[in-house]
């Protein structure tokens, strides 16, 4: 800087920046959070989808089934219609047991294909049911993902401003502390949960509550130099005025 301001002042700027930087933090969090809303209804969303196609595949056998049984049906009826004819036109009595007989084996068969088609109506009945019952909740998790990414993205767009207007507040504070200062601070919060600097109140470190060597908090409490706590790196200054509690959180 051409006119550095006094390392007071930076340090200053820097709690400042801090609480604003916290609230930049949360603000991040929140909104990082906003799409596991729309994880769970998606995943409903994915289970539906699957339920609905694995009962539209049923549905597609048992359609099938039908169609086969029915012609099978159809055709043993022409079989019994045929063997009737053949019945009226027998020459003796062993033709005539001979297709009496084959028409018994037909009509058992007509039974049971019948029971069959009786069945296979049963469980499409049942089958399309189902279906109906997983479209209605497939549709009405849908409509509610729907809406609620309609309410995440109003939130985002929200957040997303109020990050913005924060970010254009920090500009102002990082213009008053020299680089080097600044990278330290930047460094430190990277790896101390956010906070980088920390009030020393009352011979103490507020982050991590070490007690401070006497000499150290004296040499702080001048403001003549930078000093960082011996126990948990952070930045030392001594606050004007007791400082919240949310800009000294963190460990």
């Amino acid at each position: 800087m051409a006119n550095p301001l006094a390392l007071r002042e930076q340090l200053k700027a820097l709690e400042s920046l801090q609480e604003l930087d916290i609230r930049i933090d949360r603000i991040k969090k929140d909104r990082g959070g906003l799409p596991g809303v729309l994880k769970s209804l998606d995943d409903s969303l994915a289970r539906l989808q699957t339920s609905l196609n694995l009962k539209k595949v049923v549905l597609g056998e048992l359609e099938k089934t039908q169609r086969q049984t029915q012609a099978a049906l159809d055709m043993n009826r022409d079989r019994v219609t045929r063997s009737n004819t053949k019945l009226e036109n027998v020459a003796n009595s062993q033709e005539f047991q001979a297709a009496n007989k084959e028409i018994e084996q037909l009509k058992k068969l007509e039974a049971t294909l019948g029971e069959q088609t009786t069945k296979s109506v049963t469980d499409l009945a049942a089958v399309e049911k189902d279906l109906a019952n997983l479209t209605e909740q497939f549709d009405k998790v849908k409509s509610e993902r729907d809406a609620q990414a309609a309410v995440v993205t109003g939130q985002t767009n929200q957040l997303e401003a109020q990050i913005k207007e924060l970010m254009v507040e920090r500009s102002q504070f990082v213009s008053k502390v020299e680089r080097p200062l600044l990278s330290q601070y930047e460094r430190i919060r990277g790896g101390r949960a956010g906070v980088g600097i920390s009030p020393a109140i009352g011979g103490r470190c507020k982050a991590c509550n070490i007690m401070l060597p006497p000499q150290l908090f004296n040499e702080i409490q001048k403001g003549l130099a930078m000093h960082s706590c011996p126990s948990c790196l952070r930045i030392l200054f001594v606050p004007a005025s007791t400082p919240s509690e949310t800009a000294i959180s963190g460990h």
